[in-house]
């Protein structure tokens, strides 16, 4: 197996958010990544089990996060993020993406 080259760099992490490692009980639920143009996601996909409405409700709230966010880096007032992520959500969602997979792996437990 051969090194890393010096063009090559480890994966961005981000870091566990405030509030979790001192909680009595803490779940991941997603993470997701853009690797060499490509979404790859990573889920827990029974932390809801049948109820598939609460990822929903999930999606909403990260969305919310994303709009405050961009909000408070400047590059748009938060309403004005919440419209262009609705906007993205509705033209990404009904499309069928046949070059999508997936399978069911396990889960670490630290």
């Amino acid at each position: 197996m051969s090194k890393k080259s010096a063009a090559q760099h480890d994966p961005i992490e981000l870091e566990i958010p405030d509030g979790v490692p001192e909680a009595d009980q803490a779940v991941e639920l997603m993470r997701a990544w853009i690797a060499d143009g490509a979404m790859m996601v990573s889920l827990n996909a029974d932390a809801f089990g049948d109820r598939v409405g609460d990822w929903g409700r999930f999606l909403g709230e990260i969305g919310q996060h994303v709009a405050r966010a961009a909000s408070l880096q400047g590059y748009m007032p938060e309403h004005e993020a919440l419209q262009a992520i609705r906007e993205g959500f509705e033209t990404t969602l009904p499309q069928h993406q046949p070059a999508m997979s997936g399978k069911v792996r396990g889960r670490l437990n630290h």
